[in-house]
């Protein structure tokens, strides 16, 4: 690291913070995204639908982390049937996938299913959370995932599709999952994620701001009020949200969004709705980032670039070269 020559732009050894930003800058930034999305009654045959398949393969590409949900297969067949296509789509894999059993209080069930980069991340721990009041129609299946970061070691996330006729009692009974799961592995970093429905008919505004998860600053709601999470033109709701708990991880954000994959794919409303009628969410953090206050750089911004904004960076922010 020292003495490069003139295309290098460095005479002098570097020491101290002056590395670290140079390593943060020059090849340190790595983002991680984690994305849900409500699938609209994922089976068997709507996945061997070549368009649809097409689709979601695209979709669960762009993500390092993805929890499906109204995954309402029963043969168990859907999603090894995705999980191959995806993996045979680009070079960004192998993807593993961790689904849960059907949950459901009648004979209408679903499941919650992971699919990850098993390259970038493994499943440290799960379960299905112990509902013992039935407050949820579809208990959280929480999981506890591995990242390749020193600084982030590991993340929690807790999804939840609620049922639209108790969408408060839900959200509130949310709040509990993540003090179990916390507590159970000790770690104020944790990701609430999933089809909320928490907007529109199904939740006022009123009563969405009154929810524990509104009122306790710790929980930062990425996905915010007015972002429209829905397919149809004739609705606007922002029914998906992904919330995030712990103040590092939220330090670490970099990006949030609703990826509208009709326009980005270019189909129309109606082929858009035979894969679903959501949007789905993301978010992506910053794995490398190790020095608070310091903003995350794009990856597309030329190192050269940076390099020559080092010396003039260096007074402001106390570093030695």
């Amino acid at each position: 690291w020292s003495n490069l020559d003139s295309s290098g732009g460095f005479q002098k050894p570097i020491h101290g913070h002056a590395l670290l930003l140079l390593l943060l800058l020059a090849g340190g930034a790595e983002a991680f995204h984690i994305c849900a999305f409500n699938t609209q009654r994922l089976t068997l045959n709507k996945v061997a639908k070549e368009p649809v398949l097409d689709t979601l393969v695209r979709i669960l590409a762009r993500c390092d982390i993805t929890v499906l949900q109204e995954v309402v297969d029963s043969t168990g067949s859907a999603i090894p049937l995705l999980l191959r296509e995806l993996n045979r789509f680009d070079d960004s894999g192998p993807y593993s996938f961790l689904s849960s059993l059907l949950l459901g209080r009648g004979t209408y069930k679903e499941k919650y299913v992971y699919i990850y980069r098993s390259h970038k991340t493994q499943v440290l721990d799960s379960y299905v959370y112990d509902d013992q009041d039935d407050l949820f129609a579809r208990e959280p299946f929480v999981c506890r995932f591995s990242l390749p970061s020193k600084v982030l070691p590991s993340l929690v996330l807790v999804p939840l599709h609620t049922t639209p006729k108790a969408v408060e009692t839900e959200l509130n009974a949310l709040y509990h999952v993540f003090l179990d799961a916390s507590q159970r592995w000790q770690s104020e970093d944790v990701i609430l994620l999933g089809d909320f429905n928490a907007d529109c008919a199904s939740l006022t505004k009123k009563h969405l701001d009154g929810l524990v998860l509104r009122t306790q600053a710790a929980f930062h709601w990425a996905i915010t009020d007015g972002v429209d999470t829905t397919v149809r033109a004739s609705t606007r709701c922002t029914y998906d949200r992904i919330v995030l708990h712990g103040e590092y991880l939220q330090s670490l954000l970099r990006g949030t969004a609703a990826f509208d994959f009709p326009r980005s794919f270019g189909l129309t409303e109606e082929e858009a709705l035979n894969v679903s009628d959501h949007f789905p969410v993301e978010v992506e953090v910053e794995l490398s980032c190790a020095v608070r206050g310091v903003q995350p750089v794009s990856l597309a911004t030329p190192v050269r670039s940076l390099l020559l904004l080092l010396p003039l960076l260096s007074p402001q922010l106390g570093l030695v070269a």
